[in-house]
């Protein structure tokens, strides 16, 4: 696995250019005032995405046939996908979020306890996004796997239509429930989205492995 991983970063650092203008947009939007909750969850879904892209790499010319000549277990291409997406996806998140509390310290902000809870919800988010986009990118490969994924997409709206219109029904204000909720049992809250990312990882993960068991090269 360890080689794996090393192949990608490798992937990751051909595209650094490309990283290193987001973070520097990232540093700019939070410098301009930008809410950083949006800053955090951009940035880490972007770092976290690039598990697609390792996907597709692999998939070109005939990489799988090359790639399974190695030393490597088809369980342990599925396992490295999912550590790859946990690192990028991880390391940007850590990082923006550290620059947003120091400037929110800078600037007198109130209110750290909640940013960092916030970074750590769209964390858990963000695992959440990789359990299901990893299967899905190795099932269907890269042209219909963005239509699965337009119509997954589609369906989390559609859900999310649903609940908002839903409160609005029955006069709940949803953000304020929220609020309330992450602050007054922030570590239980955090506790059980941590076990639930990580189960919702791990059965995607049976079910990856499952996939490149079936796979022909």
């Amino acid at each position: 696995m360890k080689g794996l991983l090393i192949k990608d970063l490798l992937l990751l650092k051909n595209q650094q250019r490309f990283f290193l203008l987001v973070f520097i947009m990232s540093a700019g939007m939070l410098l301009a005032g930008v809410n950083p909750v949006f800053v955090i969850n951009y940035v880490t879904l972007i770092l976290t995405m690039f598990t697609l892209s390792s996907i597709s790499y692999d998939e070109f010319d005939n990489g799988y046939a090359f790639l399974f000549t190695l030393p490597i277990t088809r369980n342990q291409y599925a396992a490295e996908k999912y550590v790859f997406g946990f690192v990028t996806g991880g390391s940007a998140c850590i990082i923006v979020t550290v620059f947003a509390v120091f400037m929110n310290f800078v600037k007198g902000g109130a209110g750290t306890l909640e940013l960092v809870i916030s970074a750590l919800l769209y964390l858990f988010i963000s695992l959440m996004f990789m359990a299901v986009v990893v299967p899905v990118q190795l099932k269907f490969g890269t042209e219909k796997g963005r239509i699965v994924l337009i119509f997954i997409i589609g369906i989390i709206f559609a859900a999310g239509f649903f609940v908002v219109n839903a409160a609005k029904t029955f006069q709940l204000d949803l953000s304020t429930m929220v609020a309330a909720l992450t602050s007054s049992a922030a570590g239980s809250v955090i506790t059980v989205l941590l076990l639930i990312s990580l189960a919702a990882v791990f059965v995607s993960y049976l079910i990856s492995v499952k996939i490149m068991k079936k796979k022909q090269f």
